[in-house]
Formats: C-alpha cells, structure tokens, sequence
C-alpha cells in the first residue's frame, strides 16, 4: 500500500493524520492509565512509573529507530517490527513488576500485565499472518480496562474512538479494514481474558 507523500495532502488526509497522532498508542496508553489514577484516587506516583514503562520508553525506541532507519516510524514494513516489540515488551514488562513491588491498584498492575501479553500476541501475529493495526489494538485493548473501571458507556465510547482511529489508518493507506478489524477481535477478548480471568485461574501473578 502507498502512503500519500507530505505535498500531496488533501485537507481530510492531514484530519486523519492528526487523530492518529493525537491517538498513537504511547500517548492512549497514558491517557488511560491517568483515568484509573482518577478513578481508584491513587496516587500520581502510579501513573509515572506507568508513563516511564509504559509510553516513554517506547517513544524513545521509536524516534531512534526512525532517525536511524531513516524511515516512516508508522513502521510500514513488518520485517522492522519484531526488535522495536521485543523493547515494547520488555519495558511493560519492568512497568508490572515495578507497580507490583510499590503496591500499585491491581488495575495499574492488570493493564500493564495486559500490554505486556498482549504486545507479544500482536507480534506473532504480525510475525506469521498479518501486519496489525497497532493503533486499533493500542485503543481496543484498554478499552477493557475501562469497562473494568467506569462501566459499560465509557467502554463502548472507547471502541467508537477506537474505530475512529481505525478508519483513518485505512484513509491513510497504512491498514486494510481487514487488519483493523483482527486488532479488535483479538485485542478486546484477550485483554478481557487477563482481566478478569486470569487473576482468578492465577491469583499468584498479582498477589501482594
């Protein structure tokens, strides 16, 4: 799929490309962790270490890569996605076992164990069948973790941000409707499953 070049830009090309960035998943994942921290009254604390391991790191790989690759850090070629994944896992990872030792909401805790599994979901994916929407699944993946806190309304208003964002990724040439759609149905079910399902079957990966 071609992207259209910056001077051929028509007005609802540069919409789109401004939803998508405002959207990225290294800022919707800080957006939702500040959410919980109103909704449990927890402490900023929590949503630094969430903000440190959970988007800057992964912004810092990004820029690098894009400086040093000198290309498009959308990430077009799925052969360039595996080293910055394995960084993105890496660091959720360092992010739940830091908001484990200080005690964090077990929401705080569950999210980030959530973009730990479910960042390695999308890269075997990615791997063996197709390039995924990581905006769609950055979007549909928390929206659990905002059913879990707010209710169903918010949640559902979260799916229809993230479709939004979807459908500019098609617009804009990075996605097919197909792609965006496989980013839904295995990011929601999924992070559901880690949720509210795992810290049942498997109390001991968030016992205090």
């Amino acid at each position: 799929m071609t992207n259209p070049t910056r001077q051929s830009y028509r007005p609802s090309e540069r919409i789109c490309h401004a939803i998508s960035a405002a959207f990225m998943p290294l800022l919707f994942s800080f957006y939702v962790f500040l959410a919980l921290a109103f909704s449990t009254g927890s402490a900023w604390f929590y949503v630094i270490i969430s903000f440190i391991f959970g988007s800057m790191i992964q912004s810092i790989s990004l820029l690098l890569y894009g400086r040093l690759s000198r290309k498009d850090v959308n990430i077009d070629d799925r052969k360039d996605r595996p080293a910055l994944f394995a960084i993105a896992i890496f660091s959720y990872f360092l992010g739940f076992v830091a908001l484990r030792l200080f005690s964090a909401p077990f929401i705080f805790s569950g999210l980030m164990f959530a973009y730990v599994c479910n960042t390695a979901l999308a890269a075997v994916i990615t791997k063996y069948l197709t390039k995924v929407s990581i905006h769609s699944w950055g979007i549909a993946g928390p929206s659990v973790a905002i059913l879990y806190s707010f209710g169903v309304f918010p949640f559902l208003l979260v799916l229809v941000v993230g479709l939004v964002v979807g459908s500019t990724r098609v617009k804009l040439g990075y996605h097919t409707w197909a792609q965006v759609a496989l980013s839904f149905l295995a990011a929601v079910p999924f992070t559901w499953l880690i949720l509210y399902i795992v810290p049942l079957a498997v109390p001991i990966i968030f016992r205090s």
